[in-house]
């Protein structure tokens, strides 16, 4: 059964960074799969002269909803993914979960202090200023993990213990939700 490894945190936390590592050193190839694809890696989204998304109000929810439903068709293509997201809500992760009833979930929490979040979002210049904040008050609030990492770990203590958890929970597969849809 294709299996997913979904890292879930406040923008800045260092998801894409702890998901391209794990993506290069998991044994089997799994792919690894971002809305940051869309929305700053790629020119798929409509731009405004000055580089800003046009009617993103409008867009959001249709981006959001058809990368959710991307998830269990790259699982039954056959692919192992590893996901960076922000789940933002509680319906939001009701939607998300819900389509990912049925599949092999490793659902890992990436936490980061407000002030380091801050802090990343300032250096980088490519998020909205408040984001990090706003992720850092809800992200981790209605759900549970199987594994919880903090942001301030270096990277390859973060890889191991993801690595190793997974290889733990591989010889007893569990299939999505296993009653951790709640907090």
């Amino acid at each position: 059964m294709p299996a997913l490894i979904l890292v879930n945190g406040a923008s800045s936390a260092g998801k894409t960074t702890l998901c391209r590592a794990l993506r290069d050193v998991l044994p089997g190839v799994f792919l690894h799969f971002s809305l940051d694809f869309f929305l700053f890696d790629t020119s798929a989204l409509p731009r405004t002269p000055q580089g800003r998304l046009r009617d993103w109000p409008t867009l959001r929810p249709r981006v959001f909803e058809g990368f959710n439903r991307c998830l269990p068709a790259l699982l039954d293509a056959g692919n192992d993914l590893v996901v960076d997201y922000i789940i933002e809500t509680p319906q939001m992760w009701a939607q998300l979960s819900g389509l990912l009833r049925g599949y092999d979930v490793f659902l890992v929490g990436l936490e980061c202090p407000v002030e380091e979040l801050e802090r990343r979002e300032q250096a980088r210049g490519d998020r909205g200023v408040g984001d990090a904040r706003r992720d850092a008050l809800t992200v981790h609030t209605f759900t549970r993990y199987d594994l919880t990492l903090p942001c301030a770990a270096p990277l390859e203590d973060n890889v191991a213990r993801v690595v190793q958890g997974w290889a733990q929970r591989e010889h007893a597969p569990r299939v999505f939700p296993a009653g951790r849809a709640e907090a």
